[in-house]
This record gives C-alpha cells, sequence and structure tokens, in this order.
C-alpha cells in the first residue's frame, strides 16, 4: 500500500505495466472493461429499488412508521437525493478492490499542487461553454430523456446537489471510468484507443444523447489531463468543477442570464483553452504503446 501512495510523474503506462500484466483473449480484455460498469450500475440500481420497496412496506404500516413515511414523502426531494448518493456508494465500494488494483498514485506530488486551482477553473470553464453551446444550438432541448433527467437533477435543495453531484458523483465515477476502466483499457490498448475509447464508455453510460455526447467531450479532457499528471486526484477535481459549476449557475436565474450566452460561451471558452495549455504545456508526456 505504502508503494501506491508514492508521488511521481514516471509516465502511467508505465506504471500500471508495472503492477499488473496485461490480459490474454480479446473478448476477456472487452470483458474486463465493461463488467466493472455493469456492476457498478447494478449495485446503484439495487439501493434504489430496495428504497422504492421499503416506501411501499412503511406506507402499508400503521402508528410512528406511517408518520415517517408521510415524512419522507413531505421531504422527498431531499430524500431521493440521499438515497441517489448512498447508491452511488455503493456502488462504487462494490468495485472498489478492482479499483485498488488498478489505480497506482492517489494524490498530486508537491510541484504540482499548485495546479488544483487551475484545473478546478478548467473543468468548470469547459463544462460551462460545452452547455452554453449545446443551449444555443438548441442540442440540449432536442432530448425528451435529458429534459427529464435535467429536470430531476435540479430538484434538489442547493447544498444536496452541490454534494451529490460535485463531491459523491465525480469520486464514485472516476473510480469506475478512470480508475478501473480507462487503466485497463491502457493497460491493453493503444494510448488513443483508450482515451477515445474509455471517454465513449464514459458518455454512453449516462443514457440520452445530450449527455451521451457532453460526457463523451468532458471525459475525453479528464482523462487527458489523468494521463498527464498521472494523479486520481485529477480526474476527481475536474469532474467535481465541471458539475459544481453547471448545477450552481442552472440553479441561479441571474447567473443563467449572465453566462447562457455567446458571450459566456466565448469567454468560458477561452478560459478553457487557456487553462489547458497551461496544463499540458509544463508536463512530461507519457508514451503510448
Amino acid at each position: 500500500m505504502k508503494k501506491r501512495l508514492t508521488c511521481s510523474l514516471t509516465p502511467l503506462q508505465n506504471r500500471i505495466k508495472q503492477e499488473l500484466p496485461e490480459e490474454g483473449t480479446p473478448f476477456f480484455k472487452a470483458f474486463s472493461i465493461v463488467y466493472p460498469i455493469i456492476i457498478y450500475y447494478a449495485v446503484s440500481q439495487l439501493i434504489i429499488l430496495l428504497f422504492a420497496y421499503f416506501m411501499q412496506w412503511i406506507s402499508a404500516q400503521d402508528g410512528g412508521l406511517f408518520q415517517f413515511a408521510q415524512w419522507l414523502r413531505e421531504n422527498s426531494m431531499t430524500v431521493s437525493g440521499v438515497v441517489k448518493g448512498l447508491s452511488l456508494i455503493a456502488g462504487a465500494a462494490a468495485v472498489f478492490s478492482m479499483f485498488l488494483g488498478e489505480t497506482p498514485v492517489f494524490g498530486l506530488p508537491s510541484a504540482y499542487k499548485k495546479d488544483i486551482g487551475v484545473l478546478f477553473f478548467l473543468g468548470a470553464g469547459a463544462a460551462l461553454s460545452v452547455n452554453i453551446l449545446f443551449a444555443l444550438l438548441q442540442f440540449s432541448s432536442s432530448s425528451e430523456s435529458y429534459g427529464q433527467v435535467a429536470k430531476q437533477q435540479f430538484s434538489f435543495p442547493l447544498w444536496a446537489g452541490i454534494i451529490l453531484y460535485g463531491v459523491i458523483s465525480p469520486i464514485a465515477e472516476e473510480i469506475v471510468f478512470r480508475g478501473i476502466v480507462y487503466n485497463r483499457m491502457r493497460r491493453q490498448y493503444s494510448l488513443w484507443t483508450a482515451l477515445i475509447g474509455s471517454s465513449v464508455l464514459f458518455g454512453l453510460y449516462h443514457g440520452n444523447i445530450v449527455q451521451m455526447v457532453y460526457g463523451s467531450l468532458l471525459g475525453l479532457l479528464i482523462v487527458l489531463l489523468y494521463e498527464k499528471y498521472g494523479s486520481f486526484l485529477v480526474p476527481v477535481i475536474l469532474h467535481g468543477a465541471a458539475n459544481i459549476c453547471i448545477y450552481v449557475v442552472t440553479s441561479n436565474q441571474w447567473l443563467s442570464n449572465l453566462f447562457m450566452n455567446r458571450g459566456g460561451s466565448f469567454i468560458s471558452f477561452i478560459i478553457a483553452a487557456g487553462l489547458l495549455w497551461f496544463a499540458l504545456s509544463h508536463l512530461p508526456v507519457s508514451k503510448g504503446k
């Protein structure tokens, strides 16, 4: 374990190869990449299903339990946020041992801790520019299923949304898609196959066309910086910053009016591009196969 917690900037691919051998057949390679996603999704959905059955059972009871069920329904938005968070935590816990076996470095080296602020604003700027562009092109409104998902997501109280989408969701999803999926693809395939393939899988996981495209673009940015820095903390920061920015801006009408326009899109894109150039320009390049 001590070896895993040491921080260096040797290429990510080299560190992974030293710890784990390549798998064998093409089928086994593909299966080893897909089944952690299936386990994560199945466990998280099981928690939600169990809570639904629990609500049915408790609603049929008398006395204090019935009153408790009423309280849960009266606070349904907050309760659903808590249940969603618990489901993500349970899903990530189910694959956590795989994550530990695939992820050699967790923290940033001391020399690069000053980049945390850069990475945070890079994630926020990139997410904001893409979302504004989607809104201007009316792409976000083209998917009915995305509209339903967005309505549910932004129905939570602001504090609950920030905790759920800014902390819990980024950690849980990064454990699966960068900690396990990308690292396995990076070990078994070429650099660009791993970069693009893991990003597309991340997009497809979200289940509707708007989030598929957005997730794939954001995933590519995240995994590129993960490859460059070699630290799992980087994907978590980028993902969390992106989610927090979009949740806060979309939840506040004044901020929405300020940013969700052509000027806001241009400015956020310039900021994100500049920060990306800075982040990539002073780091060593990992060598692909």
